[in-house]
């Protein structure tokens, strides 16, 4: 399914999400490897959004972070001081592949093939590693939720941040829950605590006014389920 005109339209107005507190902010530093910054440096913009490995080439974030689709970078160390660093840690979106749609809060979506890393050779999931997503209807639990964001510390340095709290309660394919955010976190891989798996995309921030962040639920979304068996197959 690739993004059409009138959407890749829409998404290039979209903004990256602002800070959503649900009251203290619980998150820690943390050092997780599938988790990367994405954004696009030929573009000039400083917006930028999280990534998350679901296998070796395939990633997944937000839909309204389609305009930031470039490339994705991955931290070197536990204080992630200087990312831009190791260009052997930075990976091209494969454009021609992109899927993503971003219709409206509960289907806003992206699945994208990262090149190999060109002086390694080497796929981003071989090396960082990747989250199993659970695509299965009903897969949610009550054991609580975590995720892992990335912000920007500095011009050319960011840091992980690492959320736990819980859903809140789930309406169709929309996931309400209370884990903190802030800008960056558009795109970030909601993992159920019980099972390790990702079960949701964070994408909208809420907490400040609505009391509950917002995301996508991965199993009711069925074009979001099929775009990542498509991306994953065509490895095998």
């Amino acid at each position: 399914m690739p993004v059409s005109s009138a959407i890749a339209a829409t998404l290039m107005m979209s903004h990256v999400q602002p800070q959503s507190l649900c009251g203290q902010d619980d998150r820690v530093r943390t050092q997780h490897a599938p988790v990367g910054v994405v954004f696009d440096p030929t573009s000039g913009s400083t917006n930028y959004c999280t990534l998350t490995m679901v296998s070796d080439s395939c990633a997944v974030t937000a839909g309204h972070c389609l305009h930031v689709l470039g490339e994705a970078r991955f931290f070197v160390d536990a204080q992630y001081n200087k990312p831009f660093l190791v260009e052997e840690f930075v990976y091209k979106i494969d454009k021609n592949w992109t899927r993503a749609l971003q219709s409206r809060i509960g289907n806003d979506w992206a699945v994208v093939r990262l090149k190999p890393n060109p002086i390694s050779g080497l796929l981003a999931g071989k090396v960082h590693g990747f989250v199993e997503p659970d695509l299965s209807l009903g897969s949610l639990t009550n054991a609580g939720l975590q995720a892992t964001a990335v912000q920007r510390s500095g011009a050319e340095s960011f840091v992980q941040w690492k959320a736990q709290g819980q859903v809140l309660w789930s309406d169709a394919s929309i996931v309400y829950h209370d884990l903190d955010t802030t800008a960056g976190s558009s795109g970030a891989l909601l993992i159920d605590s019980a099972t390790g798996r990702g079960v949701g995309i964070h994408t909208h921030g809420g907490c400040d006014t609505m009391k509950n962040n917002k995301g996508t639920l991965i199993s009711e979304v069925p074009n979001l389920v099929r775009a990542i068996n498509s991306c994953r197959n065509a490895e095998r």
